[in-house]
């Protein structure tokens, strides 16, 4: 693919990606972190918590920029985000160790950090592959549907799942992870509702008949449940946009 890196560059709107990385992983970074110290919030919540919040701080930030704009702009993002997490991971100083604090689940002790950096880096490589890949409207799709779908499932299972949970074989990492119906029927209910919504902003609505919806649905469902720990949010990334390019949902 050839690239004009100096066109991409200046494309790219620098206050909107200025601001995105201080609403996001500063502020509300520190104020997710802040609640898990101060008020005893479980990590699976806090963790979750900034995971909704900061992708959902794109959107006014990213999303709405015209896409020659949209895809510069979200690629720099991204960098700027795996560097800042990468160096709030190890870092002691207060106001940066609290842009990861809030995502370091005692579970995976001793390799919370990696279970940390893993998944913000390979979903971020993921989202700027997709977008150089994909049409950013099936980007944007797979984007949200991790944002809202996935981000809730941690949280609903925690809260409801504790009677019908059920175990998965992670072949990666050689051991089993705990899953619940609660959260994938969060992942299943939310991804299909995210699907519809942002085909009908984005002017494609007719072609989200109940079929496609359920069929998308299902799986990023089964996506969610069957993903090594900490990959599903890069396999949703690019899975779902070849998927929905299967079906025609938008021209290549």
């Amino acid at each position: 693919m050839d690239m004009d890196f100096g066109a991409l560059l200046a494309n790219v709107v620098w206050w909107r990606v200025g601001l995105f990385l201080v609403l996001g992983p500063l502020l509300f970074g520190n104020a997710c972190s802040l609640l898990r110290a101060r008020h005893r919030l479980q990590d699976g919540y806090s963790r979750k918590l900034h995971h909704v919040g900061i992708m959902l701080i794109s959107g006014p930030c990213l999303a709405v920029l015209p896409d020659e704009q949209l895809l510069p702009s979200m690629i720099v993002a991204s960098l700027a985000l795996i560097t800042i997490s990468f160096i709030a991971a190890y870092s002691r100083v207060p106001v940066l160790a609290g842009m990861a604090a809030h995502s370091l689940r005692r579970r995976d002790a001793p390799h919370s950090r990696f279970f940390f950096l893993m998944p913000m880096i390979t979903s971020n490589v993921a989202i700027t592959i997709s977008a150089l890949l994909f049409p950013l409207t099936l980007v944007k799709v797979a984007f949200f549907t991790v944002a809202v779908a996935d981000g809730l499932a941690e949280p609903v299972g925690v809260r409801f799942g504790a009677s019908n949970t059920y175990r998965v074989q992670d072949i990666i990492w050689g051991w089993t992870n705990t899953k619940s119906v609660a959260g994938s029927a969060t992942v299943f209910v939310l991804s299909a509702a995210v699907f519809a919504a942002v085909l009908s902003i984005s002017g494609h609505a007719p072609v989200a008949t109940v079929p496609v919806v359920i069929a998308f649905a299902a799986l990023t469902t089964t996506i969610e449940a069957f993903s090594p720990r900490g990959m599903d949010n890069m396999l949703i990334m690019l899975i779902t946009p070849v998927f929905l390019l299967a079906f025609g949902v938008v021209p290549w």
